[in-house]
């Protein structure tokens, strides 16, 4: 009886010191916060960065695509150009997922991307990108509010323009 009332109370205790360190899940859906976003080092990125935190607070529409995947490359360059326009109120983040930098930078210029808003992620970061970001059946775009949390996955224009 004693050590069952003792490993109850352990039990308890674990539970309690556990969920004090408890946060928000991050999660690459809808109505959790958004995942970490480490890029790694490339040629086109000076250092591990991230440049979620260089917009915190702001909204970000973050796109994933790929040269091989002409679908997700086509979307990346709408959602770019509509970046560009007046009224928006939204940041464009946009990351590549080709092995290769050189691709990449043809593609920005071949496409006439907005430089300063892409970035190609390492061969090295991708595994944990594609994982936390639940893109393993495919590239999405994922609207992120300014508390960091998802607010819609692969928006439409409307529900672009209606962001404030």
């Amino acid at each position: 009886m004693n050590k069952t009332l003792l490993t109850i109370a352990i039990l308890g205790l674990l539970t309690l010191f556990s969920s004090a360190y408890y946060t928000d899940p991050a999660d690459g859906r809808i109505g959790y916060k958004a995942p970490m976003l480490m890029l790694g080092n490339t040629d086109n990125n000076n250092n591990d960065l991230s440049p979620l935190k260089q917009h915190q607070g702001e909204n970000i529409l973050l796109s994933f695509w790929s040269s091989a995947d002409a679908g997700s490359r086509l979307e990346n360059m709408r959602y770019d150009r509509l970046s560009r326009l007046d009224g928006m109120h939204f940041v464009h983040v946009s990351v590549n997922m080709d092995r290769s930098v050189n691709v990449f930078n043809s593609i920005v210029a071949l496409d006439g991307l907005d430089r300063s808003a892409h970035y190609c992620a390492s061969s090295d970061a991708q595994e944990a990108i594609i994982k936390s970001w639940r893109l393993d059946e495919g590239y999405h775009t994922f609207l992120i509010d300014a508390s960091g949390e998802i607010t819609a996955v692969d928006p439409d224009e409307q529900m672009l323009r209606s962001v404030r």
